[in-house]
């Protein structure tokens, strides 16, 4: 299968006060045609970043270093912000955030908001518009439809808001759907009805996208790829279910030994000692050796690069 985007050497970094934030540092990864690649790691690993790195939406105190982003094999991170705007965003890379309140208008309807996205993108007379934004809607398996596009954002609840916007960006076509924690602000049972939303999204449309998240029963459930991140960096990409058996790098191993679930206890549970470094003057060599109970010397000296160890297997560990 084709590869739709390739992340490569991608390095971001932040001039702050306190000192240069060294967000991203050397990500790469693949995210291959109608399917749905995880992106898993702590609060504050630069998930997110990436993100916004591949829509071109970092804020102005951002320093784009090194890489590049290829996509449909060509790097979009030479673009202009006017080309960027015109053949990219929207149309052909669309982005829906973790709390859909911040992105809808509170003061225009449903169908105002969906006829102007639509616009942007589309020539579509005074019917096609209406009927458009039905179809839509109701891709998405929204209730009541009819009456639903004349009430305001506030009206609506969290699951409902973000199918809305799920329905706005699919309503460009874009070829790539980028998913930030979209389901973290839900209820549980909300989640799931969401989640099967995408699933069935993904196989109506073969839609590709890239789910940002901290869960690890979602990326379980919904992708077919995933890389974790930790501190700036890759430290492991698989397949789904390659990695969930068979984690290798010992940070992947303990995160996913530190979530409770129905097949162990309490007593099962493993630690990961330590906490998260700060990306202003981050630890030398690989990031999580300070954390972990397998570190050697090179370890606190020398960057792991990614490397095959199985068949779509990397990861990024000197003892493996």
């Amino acid at each position: 299968m084709n590869n739709l985007i390739e992340i490569k050497d991608l390095v971001v970094s932040f001039d702050t006060e306190e000192g240069k934030v060294e967000a991203l540092d050397g990500i790469e990864f693949q995210i291959e045609e109608g399917s749905i690649h995880g992106l898993i790691g702590e609060t504050g690993c630069g998930k997110s970043i990436t993100g916004m790195s591949i829509m071109g939406l970092l804020d102005n105190n951002a320093l784009i270093e090194d890489g590049k982003i290829l996509f449909k094999e060509k790097d979009i991170l030479k673009y202009s912000e006017k080309r960027l705007q015109r053949e990219i965003r929207g149309n052909e890379i669309a982005m829906i955030f973790q709390d859909p309140a911040s992105s809808l208008n509170p003061v225009f309807t449903i169908k105002n908001q969906m006829e102007e996205v639509i616009r942007m993108y589309q020539k579509a007379g005074k019917k096609e518009l209406a009927k458009k934004v039905m179809e839509e809607l109701s891709r998405v398996k929204l209730p009541d439809v009819d009456s639903l596009i004349y009430k305001y954002p506030h009206q609506l609840s969290g699951g409902m808001k973000q199918r809305v916007m799920i329905a706005m960006m699919l309503s460009c076509n874009p070829s790539l759907l980028i998913a930030d924690e979209p389901t973290t602000a839900l209820d549980v049972s909300i989640q799931a009805q969401f989640l099967k939303i995408l699933n069935d999204l993904k196989q109506e449309m073969h839609m590709t996208m890239l789910y940002i998240t901290h869960n690890l029963a979602v990326i379980s459930e919904i992708c077919d790829r995933v890389s974790v991140m930790y501190a700036g960096r890759i430290v492991e990409t698989a397949p789904v279910r390659a990695l969930f058996k068979n984690a290798q790098h010992p940070y992947t191993y303990k995160l996913i030994h530190s979530v409770l679930g129905v097949e162990n206890d309490l007593d099962d549970l493993e630690e990961i000692p330590g906490s998260v470094p700060r990306l202003i003057n981050p630890p030398k060599g690989c990031r999580f050796h300070p954390r972990c109970e397998e570190a050697k010397e090179i370890c606190s000296k020398e960057v792991p690069k990614l490397k095959k160890i199985g068949e779509e297997h990397f990861v990024a560990c000197h003892e493996r």
